[in-house]
C-alpha cells in the first residue's frame, strides 16, 4: 500500500476532476479507459521493455511494419568485419540494424570527439535464456563517475528487432534525429564518429555490465545524404590500377610528396572513368594522407619518346627539381584523402579519359611520416572506366585558400575562422550561360580543422551550403555527393569557410602542405566540364603584414617585399635568398605567361615553414624579414614577431579574424593549361544577405518516455482500476439518489 500513499496526490487531483464532471461524460470516459487497459494487457510488455522475442513476436511485427527494410546504407566498423552497421535514413528518424559477430551485448555510441565521455550509446544483447531482446538508452560519462555508460532517464531508443544465431547477434532499433533530450546526440548531416564495443558474454543484469576490453573501435560516417551508388558492372567496364609499389618512404622527412607518370591504358576511342577506390596493398603503412591524379595537358608537338621514359621511371620528389615537363601535369582528375572508400560517380556524368591516343597522368601521393619511420609502402588508385558514354563529362575545381604562409591562424583558439574566395568575376569568364552543375564536394583540411563549409552566394544573397560539416574528422574525409545536382551560374561566388581550433596550440598555424600545417580547400565535381581547374585567395601581402602590425623591413619598403615576395626572390640585410620550390596539387598561379611572371606566385610557397628536405622553421623565409617600423618591434624577425603577439586577447585576435576574412583577398582564376583566365584582382570579399536555414531538424516529444519496468507498469495500472472503480461507484450512487 505505500505505492499508493506515494501517488495520492495524483488521487486527489483525479477525483476532483471526476466529482465535478457529468455523470454521462464520466461513464464514456471510464468505457475507454478500459479499452485503453485491455490494449495494454493485450499488448507484448517486454516489447515497451524493450525486450523482444524473437521466436513469438516477429509474425506480430510484421503485421505492423515491413519485414524486409532496404537498408540504404552500411558500413563495417572494424576492418575484419566483425560488425557491421547498416541504416535507413528517413525524414525525422534514421532505421539501424547491427550485424555483430558475437553472442554477448554490443555497445553503439555517437560520440562527439570518439571516446565515450559524453557520448549517446545503446546496448543490447538477446538474452541466451530465454532469447529476449534488450536495447538500453545510455550516455558516457567523466572517467572521474566511473567508466561504464548510465542508463537514460529518458529513453528515446525504440527497439524493432532482435535475434542471435550460432554466431552472430542481429538489432534492429530506430530513433529520431534529435529528441531533445541532452544525453542524446542530434543526427545530422554532419561526419558522426561512432564508437563500438564487443563482449562475448550477456550482462548479468540491465545494471551490472561487464567490460568490453580490447575489442572496440571509432569509425567516422556521414549517415545522412543519398545512398552511395554501387559500382558498375558490365561488359563495359575496366579498371586501371595506378599505384606506387614497395615505395620506400625516406626516414630522413616528416612529409613527402612523390610524383610518379603514368601513360594511360592504350585505347582507340574515348572512355569514361565511372568511379574509383583506393588501392591499399598488404605491406600499406597507413602513411599515405592524400593522392591526386593529374591529367597531362601536352602540345600537339610534345615529345612522345621522353614521356614514355618517364612512364617506365620509379618517379620522384614533387615539384623538387621535377622535369619542367611534368609542369604540365596539373589539371586534377581525382582526388582521395584519408579515410575516403573512393567514390562512383551518378550514371550520368563520367570523367574523360584516352581521348588522345597516348595520355599521360601524374600521381601525386602525400606520406605523412612524423616519426620519420624507414618503411616500404604500396597504395594507389584503381580507376574504373568505360567506353559506353555518359551524357555529361565532367571536371574537378579546386576552390579556397591557397597554401601559403599568408594563411594565418593563431594559437590558443576554440574557433577561428578563415575564408578562401573564388570571385564572381572568375565564374563569369569561365562558367557557361547556363552554368555547371555541382554532383559531390570533397572538403579538406589538416589537424586543426573543425567545422567546413562551402558557401555559394548570388546577387547579395546566400544560398544554401554546396557541402558543409560541423564536426569535421581529418582521419574520415569522404566526398559528399548532393542529394540534387546544383547549378553555379555565371557570376556566383564560392566561400571556402574553415575554422580551426587551436587551443593546445602555443605557435601560430601557417597554411602549407604538411599535416602540422594547415590548408582550407574543396574539391569540387561538377559537370560539364570547363577550362576552370582552380579559384583561390590569399591576403594580398602588403595588406597581411600590415594587419599583423608591421610597417617596414630594413633594406626594402613594403612594395619590394611584396615583390620580392611574389617573385620568390627575397633577399636582406642579414641573410641570403634561399629559393626552394614546393609542392601543391594545383597551382594557384600561372607561372609560364609573361602576365604571372610579373607577380609569380611560385614565391607564396617559398614563404612557409615546410619540411620537404628536412627545413626548419628558422629557414622560413619570415625568419629573413627583419622588422625597422614600428619602433616597438624594431630589430626583430617577423616570425620573431608572430610569436610574441598576445593572441590569448580575445578582442585582438577577432579583429584579425574579421580582417582576413572579410577583409582584401588576392583571387586567382587558373585554367586547366595553367594560365590565368583573368588578371589576378585584390578585392573585398562581397557583401550579401547570410542564409538561414529554414528547415531545421525538429525535436520529436513522441519518442520520449521515461523507461519503467513491466511491475511498475502493472502498479499504476492496478492503481488507476482502483480509482475509476470508486469514482465510478461514487456516480452510480449520485446517479441513482
Amino acid at each position: 500500500m505505500t505505492y499508493y500513499y506515494n501517488q495520492l496526490p495524483y488521487y486527489l487531483l483525479v477525483l476532483f476532476f471526476f466529482l465535478s464532471t457529468k455523470a454521462d461524460d464520466l461513464l464514456d470516459q471510464y468505457v475507454k479507459h478500459v479499452e485503453l487497459v485491455n490494449k495494454f494487457r493485450d499488448y507484448d510488455h517486454s516489447l515497451d521493455h524493450h525486450k523482444f522475442n524473437s521466436e513469438k513476436s516477429s509474425k506480430r511485427l510484421r503485421t505492423k511494419r515491413e519485414s524486409d527494410i532496404v537498408w540504404t546504407h552500411s558500413v563495417a566498423l572494424d576492418s575484419e568485419g566483425f560488425i557491421v552497421l547498416r541504416w535507413q535514413p528517413r525524414h525525422q528518424e534514421i532505421l539501424f540494424r547491427i550485424e555483430a559477430k558475437t553472442l554477448g551485448y554490443i555497445g553503439l555510441g555517437f560520440s562527439p570527439n570518439g571516446g565515450m565521455e559524453g557520448a549517446d550509446i545503446v546496448i543490447g544483447w538477446v538474452d541466451d535464456k530465454d532469447h529476449k531482446a534488450m536495447l538500453l538508452d545510455c550516455h558516457g560519462v567523466p572517467k572521474s563517475q566511473g567508466s561504464a555508460p548510465v542508463r537514460d532517464i529518458i529513453d528515446n531508443y525504440t527497439l524493432m528487432k532482435g535475434e542471435q544465431n550460432g554466431t552472430h547477434t542481429i538489432l534492429e532499433f530506430r530513433r529520431v534525429l534529435d529528441t531533445c533530450d541532452v544525453n542524446d546526440y542530434v543526427l545530422s548531416g554532419d561526419t558522426v564518429r561512432i564508437i563500438w564495443a564487443l563482449h562475448k558474454n550477456d550482462p548479468r543484469s540491465e545494471t551490472d555490465m561487464v567490460y568490453h576490453e580490447d575489442r572496440r573501435g571509432v569509425q567516422s560516417v556521414h549517415l545522412l545524404g543519398p545512398p552511395p551508388l554501387p559500382k558498375q558492372s558490365s561488359d563495359f567496364t575496366r579498371h586501371w590500377d595506378v599505384e606506387l609499389k614497395n615505395f620506400k618512404i625516406p626516414n630522413n622527412m616528416d612529409t613527402v610528396y612523390w610524383c610518379k607518370v603514368f601513360k594511360a591504358p592504350t585505347l582507340n576511342v574515348k572512355h569514361h572513368i565511372t568511379g574509383f577506390e583506393p588501392i591499399i596493398g598488404k605491406n600499406h603503412s597507413n602513411m599515405v594522407h592524400h593522392m591526386i591524379m593529374h591529367e597531362c595537358e601536352l602540345p600537339g608537338n610534345y615529345n612522345s619518346a621522353i614521356w614514355e621514359k618517364y612512364a617506365n621511371e620509379d618517379g620522384q620528389l614533387c615539384y623538387n627539381n621535377m622535369p619542367l615537363a611534368w609542369e604540365q601535369c596539373l589539371t586534377p582528375l581525382v582526388a582521395w584523402a584519408i579515410g575516403s572508400k573512393g567514390e562512383n560517380f551518378p550514371n550520368h556524368v563520367g570523367l574523360p579519359l584516352a581521348s588522345k591516343k597516348n595520355s599521360y597522368f601524374m600521381l601525386e601521393v602525400h606520406f605523412d611520416n612524423p616519426q620519420m619511420k624507414s618503411i616500404s609502402d604500396t597504395s594507389g588508385l584503381r580507376l574504373f572506366y568505360s567506353n559506353k558514354l555518359r551524357e555529361n563529362e565532367g571536371g574537378i575545381l579546386i576552390t579556397g585558400v591557397a597554401p601559403s604562409t599568408l594563411h594565418f591562424i593563431p594559437p590558443f583558439q576554440r574557433e577561428y575562422k578563415t575564408a578562401g574566395y573564388c570571385s564572381l568575376g572568375c565564374t563569369k569568364e569561365m562558367f557557361p550561360k547556363e552554368g555547371v552543375n555541382v554532383v559531390s564536394v570533397m572538403l579538406h583540411s589538416h589537424l586543426a580543422g573543425r567545422k567546413l563549409k562551402l558557401r555559394h552566394i548570388r546577387g547579395g544573397r546566400e544560398l544554401p551550403p554546396l557541402a558543409e560539416d560541423e564536426h569535421y574528422d581529418f582521419n574520415y574525409q569522404q566526398s559528399r555527393a548532393l542529394s540534387q545536382d546544383t547549378t553555379i551560374l555565371p557570376g556566383d561566388g564560392l566561400i571556402t569557410e574553415c575554422t580551426y581550433s587551436t587551443e593546445g596550440r602555443n605557435r601560430p598555424t601557417l597554411g602549407g602542405y604538411s599535416t602540422r600545417e594547415e590548408m582550407c580547400l574543396a574539391f569540387v565535381l561538377h559537370y560539364p566540364r570547363t577550362e576552370l581547374a582552380g579559384c583561390y585567395s590569399i591576403p594580398p601581402v602588403r595588406y597581411f603584414f600590415e594587419n599583423l602590425g608591421v610597417k617596414e623591413f630594413y633594406g626594402k619598403n613594403m612594395s619590394q617585399v611584396e615583390a620580392a615576395l611574389l617573385e620568390g626572390k627575397m633577399e636582406t640585410e642579414y641573410s641570403p635568398a634561399t629559393i626552394t620550390q614546393k609542392p601543391f596539387e594545383s597551382r594557384p598561379g600561372d607561372e609560364m605567361s609573361p602576365e604571372a611572371n610579373l607577380r609569380a606566385i611560385m614565391a607564396l610557397k617559398n614563404a612557409k615553414e615546410y619540411s620537404i628536405e628536412g627545413e626548419t622553421s628558422d629557414q622560413s623565409v619570415f625568419e629573413k624579414l627583419i622588422i625597422k617600423e614600428p619602433s616597438e618591434f624594431r630589430n626583430k624577425t617577423f616570425m620573431s614577431h608572430l610569436q610574441n603577439i598576445p593572441y590569448n586577447e580575445t578582442i585582438l585576435t577577432k579583429k584579425m579574424e574579421e580582417y582576413f576574412y572579410n577583409g582584401l583577398h588576392m583571387t586567382f582564376c587558373r585554367k586547366r593549361d595553367d594560365s590565368l583566365a583573368i588578371k589576378e584582382t585584390i578585392e573585398n570579399l562581397p557583401r550579401f544577405e547570410k542564409y538561414q536555414n529554414k528547415e531545421n531538424i525538429q525535436c520529436s516529444y513522441k519518442s520520449k518516455r521515461a523507461y519503467t519496468s513491466s511491475a511498475s507498469m502493472s502498479k499504476v495500472l492496478q492503481f488507476s482500476n482502483l480509482v475509476f472503480s470508486i469514482i465510478f461507484s461514487i456516480m452510480i450512487r449520485r446517479k441513482l439518489t
